[in-house]
C-alpha cells in the first residue's frame, strides 16, 4: 500500500511536466470559387491554372513552340499538340540527303494521354557504357498551323545526343541547305523546356516551374473511331501529369455531395486528358456549346490538397456577342 502511494504523487508531478496540446485550427476551405480562362475566340492562348492561388501563372500563344524536352528523369521528346502536328520516323537515313517526306499514311502523333513511351519521336536513344547514345533517326515533322491557321512548313531534325545537361539537335527546312544546331539545356524544376523551329532555333521557358501549376486549357488532338474525324482538335484541359492526379467523379452524385470521404475513395490517376474536352456538348449546326452538368472532377494538386471542380460555361460576351474559348469553372478545396 505504501508502494502505491509513493508512485501517486510521481505520477502527478510527471503529468505537471508535459504541455498540453494545442488546438489544431482547420485548414480553412472557403466558399465555392469561380473562374474564367481566356483562351480567345480563335483558341489561341495556352493557358496555366493553379488551384492553391486560385490564379493563372501563365499564358502563351500556342504556336510559339514546336517540342518539348523533358527536364527530368528520362529524355524523352513531345510535340505541340496545339499546333496539329504530324511526324514520320525516316530511320538512320543521312540527314543532308533528305529532301522530302513519305506520303500521308506515314504521319504519325503524339498520344493526348500523355504516355511518354507512346510519342511519336519515342525512345531514341540507347545507353551503352552508362552514356545516352542517339539511334540516329531523321524525323520530318509537319509543324502544323499557326494562330491565324496558316501552315508553318515541313522540317527535318535529328537528335544528336543527350546528357544530364541537356539535348544537342540539329534541323532545317526540308528542302533548305541551311542546317542549325541547338542545344537545350535540362533545367531543373521543369517538367520540360520548350523549343520552336523559328529563328533558327530558340529555347523557350513557356511551361511554368512544374509545381506552379496545376492543369493546362489548350487546344490538342484526340483520336476517335469516327470515319473521316479519327484526328481530331479539341478544346480542353489538361492535366500536370507530373505532380498531379485527377479522377471523373459519379456523374449521379450532386456536386455539394462531393466531399473529401468521397474523393479518398476514388480511382486517381495521372493520365493526362482525364479531364480533357468532353465536359461539354457541340450543336454541329449552329456551333454553340452547352456544358454537361454531369461531368464532375475531383482533382489532387502539386501540394496534394483535393479539389471538386466542374465546369459551367464555355462563352463570354463580347460586343454584344457570345463567344467561344472562354471556360469557366467553379472548384472548392474539400
Amino acid at each position: 500500500m505504501k508502494k502505491y502511494l509513493y508512485i501517486l504523487p510521481l505520477l502527478a508531478l510527471l503529468n505537471s511536466c508535459f504541455k498540453e496540446d494545442d488546438a489544431v485550427s482547420p485548414y480553412p476551405r472557403g466558399d465555392v470559387t469561380s473562374y474564367q480562362i481566356e483562351m480567345g475566340s480563335k483558341y489561341e492562348y495556352q493557358v496555366y491554372f493553379d488551384f492553391s492561388t486560385n490564379s493563372v501563372v501563365k499564358t502563351n500563344h500556342f504556336d510559339e513552340w514546336d517540342l518539348g524536352f523533358q527536364a527530368y528523369d528520362n529524355y524523352y521528346i513531345r510535340m505541340n499538340l496545339g499546333r496539329e502536328m504530324t511526324l514520320q520516323d525516316l530511320g538512320p537515313v543521312d540527314f543532308d540527303n533528305v529532301t522530302e517526306g513519305l506520303d500521308k499514311t506515314n504521319n504519325i502523333y503524339d498520344v493526348p494521354s500523355g504516355n511518354l513511351d507512346s510519342t511519336a519521336i519515342g525512345k531514341w536513344w540507347e545507353v551503352e557504357g552508362g552514356k545516352i547514345q542517339s539511334k540516329n533517326h531523321v524525323y520530318v515533322i509537319n509543324r502544323g498551323r499557326n494562330r491565324n491557321r496558316r501552315q508553318e512548313g515541313v522540317w527535318k531534325m535529328m537528335i544528336m545526343g543527350a546528357d544530364e545537361s541537356g539535348f544537342t539537335i540539329k534541323f532545317s527546312e526540308l528542302k533548305s541547305n541551311i542546317i542549325d544546331t541547338l542545344f537545350i539545356p535540362r533545367t531543373e524544376g521543369y517538367n520540360f523546356i520548350n523549343v520552336s523551329f523559328a529563328n533558327g532555333g530558340e529555347v523557350k521557358y513557356l511551361e511554368p516551374p512544374s509545381k506552379n501549376w496545376d492543369i493546362l486549357f489548350t487546344s490538342y488532338i484526340e483520336f476517335f473511331d469516327v470515319p473521316g474525324f479519327e484526328i481530331y482538335t479539341v478544346r480542353g484541359a489538361l492535366l500536370n501529369e507530373r505532380y498531379c492526379l485527377a479522377a471523373e467523379a459519379d456523374s449521379l452524385m450532386e456536386f455539394s455531395e462531393l466531399t473529401a470521404e468521397v474523393a479518398q475513395m476514388s480511382q486517381f490517376t495521372n493520365i493526362r486528358n482525364v479531364i480533357g474536352y468532353n465536359w461539354k456538348d457541340v450543336d454541329i449546326n449552329t456551333g454553340v456549346y452547352t456544358v454537361n452538368s454531369n461531368k464532375k472532377y475531383l482533382i489532387k494538386d502539386t501540394d496534394g490538397f483535393l479539389y471538386k471542380m466542374r465546369f459551367v460555361g464555355f462563352h463570354k460576351v463580347i460586343d454584344g456577342k457570345a463567344q467561344n474559348g472562354y471556360p469557366e469553372f467553379e472548384f472548392k478545396l474539400l
